[in-house]
């Protein structure tokens, strides 16, 4: 499970920063609650900082039916009547009060759509239910009519003293063997984004979990085994299932030397991981069929045993995807800082690079003040090591 999942607020209390604009989320809540109608809350700030999880929050302490709908699937005018129009007349199962949230509201901003973003804008101005819209950048002309209909609440970035302080938590929790130091970094490059912190801390992998018994010692008894049993046995106990799976496809061709060998255990793999994708949100009963054929079906598929010396390697996969969330983290905090010079989203704001990756190889320096950037934002734009920035 995601740690950004696992550890999401279950009340406004657990939110971490912005503690007076959250009482004020609070009470705008009670006033819907209690018969008094307001305007619909307009959140805005850098990714990371809660504004989604403000509405999961509530849901949970107040005990609301949340509607959800992504912005960008909101295209035009039919679709938003249809679906937020419905939504908000319809009457809840249970009785409950219901909430509305139109999630990344600001994709809308600067692009061509068939009237979803005036659309929007009149449901709001009409909503019968509380409503909260959530954006990162809010001031492009055009997402002006949306934000005349709503109180604006701005979230700022979490304090790094926070962040540390929540990584500690989960990292004792998680029992992961994780030092200070690299903590610290961890905290410094998420630049207030709690949720890119968290995923760095889980993208550590598992060689920084202490398990009972180690990953490579379940990885060698499932490879190992003889029947079924020793490999089921290979895997009892309290284990990360998908992270079992990586390292089992990872290995299967530094383990298994014949062709045949390989392939029937990769044969077995792929069926694990049809049974995967139909267990979905409901079907964990498939689950059981999923880890006999990625843990026993593996084993079984060689001809005989292997009972050489293996050394296992790490799954690339999860190194890739440290890699590929890092550059996610980057762009949207490069993003972000031009987006704010420039008065754009900051999805947009990214087609400036070229340009500034030319103006940057003379005006280095002044390229960095004028944006705020990092040594380390610089050297990714420049495309240069932070080294050479330095210089």
């Amino acid at each position: 499970m995601l740690l950004t999942v696992k550890y999401a607020p279950k009340k406004l209390a657990d939110l971490l920063g912005n503690s007076d604009r959250i009482e004020h989320i609070r009470q705008w809540m009670l006033h819907w609650l209690s018969g008094k109608k307001r305007k619909p809350l307009l959140i805005y700030g850098p990714p990371g900082t809660g504004k989604t999880t403000v509405a999961y929050a509530l849901k949970a302490e107040y005990d609301l039916d949340l509607v959800e709908m992504n912005a960008s699937e909101l295209r035009n005018r039919a679709r938003v009547d249809r679906v937020l129009g419905a939504s908000a007349s319809a009457g809840s199962l249970f009785g409950r009060a219901k909430l509305i949230l139109i999630d990344d509201a600001d994709v809308l901003a600067g692009r061509t759509d068939s009237g979803g973003g005036n659309a929007i804008k009149n449901f709001l101005a009409e909503s019968p239910c509380p409503a909260i819209v959530t954006a990162t950048d809010i001031w492009d002309k055009s997402f002006s009519g949306i934000r005349s209909e709503c109180e604006i609440v701005d979230f700022k970035r979490i304090n790094r003293l926070s962040v540390r302080k929540l990584l500690e938590h989960v990292a004792k929790a998680e029992s992961l063997e994780v030092s200070g130091e690299t903590i610290d970094a961890i905290s410094q490059k998420a630049e207030g984004d709690l949720r890119a912190a968290l995923n760095d801390l889980q993208a550590l992998g598992p060689t920084a979990r202490v398990h009972e018994r180690d990953i490579f010692e379940m990885v060698r008894g499932i490879f190992k085994a003889e029947t079924y049993a020793a490999a089921r046995e290979a895997i009892s106990g309290e284990i990360d299932y998908d992270l079992i799976k990586l390292w089992v496809d990872e290995n299967i061709p530094a383990e298994y030397e014949t062709s045949q060998d390989i392939a029937a255990a990769y044969d077995s793999l792929s069926k694990a991981d049809i049974f995967d994708g139909r267990i979905r949100k409901t079907n964990w009963q498939l689950l059981k069929y999923s880890i006999d054929l990625a843990t026993a079906g593996v084993a079984l598929a060689k001809a005989k045993p292997y009972h050489k010396f293996t050394k296992y390697n790490f799954p690339g996969y999860l190194k890739s995807m440290s890699r590929t969330m890092e550059r996610r983290a980057i762009l949207k905090s490069i993003g972000t800082k031009i987006g704010a010079r420039v008065h754009g989203n900051r999805r947009d704001a990214l087609d400036y690079l070229p340009l500034l990756k030319e103006f940057g190889k003379k005006h280095a320096q002044d390229l960095m003040e004028f944006y705020d950037f990092s040594e380390d934002e610089l050297a990714f734009i420049l495309e240069t090591s932070v080294s050479r920035v330095r210089k």
